[in-house]
């Protein structure tokens, strides 16, 4: 019989959205597990990525309060997919 497949996470690779609310990003947390594991870290701020890429943070979010900083400048590209109505 075989093993069964175990998937294990870190908070590098939790998805997470990053929802406007004002002047303001917060973070949407789709499991329990993403709110735990901040909470084990020491107090301060841990980087966010894009999904598949680790090289260059986005900005932070801190381990204790949730609250986002976003850096001042990215690099993106011109998706070529209509664009979302919530966006137009």
């Amino acid at each position: 019989m075989q093993e069964p497949r175990r998937t294990i996470r870190t908070v590098e690779e939790a998805p997470m959205r990053l929802i406007r609310q004002g002047d303001r990003f917060v973070a949407q947390f789709s499991f329990v597990w993403e709110v735990s594991t901040l909470a084990e870290r020491e107090e301060g701020w841990v980087p966010l990525f894009l999904p598949g890429h680790l090289e260059e943070p986005i900005g932070v979010i801190h381990s204790h309060t949730h609250e986002v900083r976003l850096a001042d400048r990215q690099i993106v590209v011109l998706g070529t997919t209509r664009l979302p109505e919530s966006l137009q």
